[in-house]
């Protein structure tokens, strides 16, 4: 009796072990990835996406709903600069009771039924700098935008620079994303990737919280990395996160899950996961670590520019491979 107890008692624990590891593995999709030199030649600039993140959190303040003039001055900015290496590059207006708000869109490629999506809100919170959200997702758009420039294409690469997208109108169709998104339901988006503050890294131990406490145990709890945000079912969070790791001084992690667990839809991709389109968040978790989020203390010196710069050559070795 004893035996058959002990034997249906493992049998339990071995079948719980197994789905511990299935959960985990659905959570984290673990890799085990050997590092290689960067197969691309192409140069990212540090020093320039330092200085994108600087002019955009201080010389257009506040850029937000209540103060559109200033979104398009920062629009200008962006739109020019996207402009130096590629003619094919507009703005996407729409009007709001009286006034007009601008995506800046810039293409690269041929004219495709197939695209892919890359995109980061310019606007910031209240009257704060907003240089990691987001200046410097729009630095790294900028920065890819230069790099795309010089390549042959197969597919239409499409690189956007939302306005709209903090509160009080996230979550809104004012969000420059939802007009977007809404705007290619004629396209097959291959993937849509929204570049959600890409700057903080911290090597202290404890800088790094989780909207779950489980999640501590499967994360370092030092803010040294970035995060890759994918659906649950999806695969192209670590598929990205496998090239950041493998191509890049920079660590990355992945994490699928749903969009009822706190921080997993923060940004502009919301939007295309709501029109069925895969996509993916790339973070270094937003007010996670970064203890100046949504703050005046959000200033371009408080960032690190090596790994953004690591980063956005794995954006660019992850573009190349998909078109």
């Amino acid at each position: 009796m004893k035996s058959k107890l002990f034997k249906s008692l493992a049998r339990i624990f071995f079948l719980l072990c197994i789905c511990n590891l299935a959960l985990v593995y659905l959570i984290k999709r673990p890799s085990f990835i050997l590092s290689v030199e960067d197969e691309s030649s192409e140069y990212v600039n540090s020093r320039t996406l330092q200085d994108h993140v600087k002019i955009l959190s201080e010389n257009f303040l506040p850029r937000n709903f209540h103060h559109p003039e200033n979104l398009d001055l920062a629009a200008s900015y962006i739109q020019s600069n996207f402009e130096k290496y590629n003619p094919d590059t507009y703005l996407q207006s729409y009007q709001i009771s009286e006034s007009t708000f601008s995506n800046v869109i810039s293409n690269y490629g041929p004219d495709t039924k197939e695209i892919i999506v890359v995109g980061a809100h310019y606007d910031a919170f209240s009257s704060h700098p907003g240089a990691d959200d987001n200046a410097s997702g729009v630095a790294g758009l900028l920065e890819l935008g230069r790099l795309l420039s010089t390549l042959r294409l197969s597919k239409r690469i499409v690189l956007v620079a939302y306005t709209c997208e903090e509160p009080p109108q996230f979550a809104s169709e004012i969000m420059g994303s939802f007009v977007h998104a809404n705007s290619v339901s004629n396209k097959n988006i291959r993937l849509m990737i929204s570049l959600e503050m890409i700057g903080y890294f911290s090597e202290e131990q404890g800088s790094q919280n989780f909207p779950v406490s489980i999640l501590k145990y499967l994360y370092p709890e030092q803010g040294n990395y970035i995060a890759v945000v994918g659906e649950v079912l999806s695969f192209e969070a670590s598929s990205l996160k496998n090239t950041i790791n493998r191509y890049t001084a920079l660590d990355a992690y992945s994490i699928n899950a749903p969009s009822f667990v706190p921080g997993v839809d923060f940004s502009d991709h919301r939007n295309y996961w709501a029109l069925n389109y895969p996509e993916i968040m790339v973070t270094d978790t937003a007010f996670f670590r970064n203890p100046n989020y949504h703050s005046p203390q959000d200033t371009f010196d408080t960032l690190d520019y090596f790994f953004m710069a690591e980063l956005v050559k794995s954006l660019l070795v992850t573009l190349k491979k998909l078109s």
